[in-house]
């Protein structure tokens, strides 16, 4: 672990002394796939961590910024969960309003307006170990509580994908239609335990959040543009989950 570390270290440094630096990519992850390309890593959708046993998480902007810590999909009645949850209770989209999608953020402690109908707050059941999502129309009355995640599943993507983070944190300018970034600083994490990570969603420090719309191009108008259920946690709480590496 420790030559993991020496040698993330050695890496981001020579980066940092490079400055400005033009991305390939325009996309929402261009400032992560750029500083990854960087360092040799091959970017891939598999869970598992960015540099040996270390997972990377780039951003820009400030420390009241959520940084997503892992994505995963709920449990429900159907197969696809996210999708009948979508289908019953999302929204028309903006342009393309004959398609529903599902945007929002989601809490223990407090309810979450999706649309204009329907509210969404989590349960937390130690005994059951699960978090349930419960959904409310606009009189308050609960309509359901179908929808899950299992705090087995949870623990194994967030001990497998997050046992050490490393936080990095860049500037970015847009010259002539092209991204630029300049990687500033490298903050070493240790994950502190499952336990912490529940209570830290039972006080709203964590929250999930939906984020289902729908592809406008012609070649794929109208499906399904899922970017993720995802698990996060602001910046600046970071240090609540996380134990820091001197």
């Amino acid at each position: 672990m420790e030559e993991e570390i020496k040698l993330l270290k050695l890496k981001f440094n020579k980066i940092k002394k490079m400055g400005w630096i033009e991305s390939e990519r325009t996309d929402y992850g261009a400032i992560g796939v750029t500083f990854e390309k960087l360092i040799g890593v091959t970017t891939n959708d598999f869970e598992i961590p960015d540099f040996g046993s270390i997972e990377i998480k780039t951003k820009s902007k400030s420390k009241f910024d959520y940084v997503n810590l892992f994505n995963c999909v709920p449990t429900g009645p159907y197969y696809h969960e996210v999708d009948r949850i979508k289908d019953l209770f999302g929204y028309p989209d903006s342009k393309l309003n004959k398609f529903k999608v599902l945007n929002g953020e989601v809490f223990c402690n407090k309810l979450t307006k999706i649309g204009n109908k329907f509210y969404f707050k989590l349960n937390i059941y130690k005994n059951k170990k699960r978090i349930t999502l419960s959904i409310f129309d606009r009189q308050n009355h609960k309509i359901e509580e179908n929808t899950y995640w299992d705090f087995d599943v949870l623990e194994e993507k967030l001990n497998r994908k997050l046992t050490y983070l490393a936080l990095i944190n860049a500037d970015k300018k847009i010259v002539n239609g092209k991204n630029f970034f300049k990687y500033n600083t490298l903050s070493l994490y240790r994950l502190k335990g499952f336990d912490t990570f529940i209570n830290l969603m039972e006080n709203d420090f964590i929250k999930i959040t939906f984020k289902l719309g729908v592809f406008r191009d012609k070649k794929r108008l109208g499906k399904i543009h899922d970017r993720g259920t995802a698990f996060s946690i602001k910046e600046q709480n970071i240090n609540k989950l996380f134990d820091f590496i001197e």
